[in-house]
């Protein structure tokens, strides 16, 4: 069983984590670690700068979503990797 590690829950961590557990064995484990507790898409900013949308709608919870792929979730910063 492999642990699967992702440091980071942004634009870049939250796809990785989802095609990490697409590609990983089913009993491997897959992690995401995230200081912020709610995935913000940044692209759309522009929108809530000019009223098209609020940041409520641009904004999720990280953890349910994850949770519905079976990966796991811990919301605090990476301060370090250790062996």
């Amino acid at each position: 069983m492999a642990h699967i590690v992702i440091i980071g829950a942004g634009i870049g961590g939250m796809p990785m984590a989802y095609e990490m557990r697409e590609l990983a064995r089913p009993d491997d484990r897959v992690t995401v670690i995230s200081n912020n507790p709610k995935f913000h898409f940044v692209p759309s900013n522009p929108w809530v700068a000019v009223d098209w949308r609020t940041r409520d709608q641009i904004e999720m919870e990280i953890a349910p979503a994850l949770a519905r792929k079976k990966i796991d979730f811990i919301p605090v910063g990476a301060w370090r990797v250790k062996k």
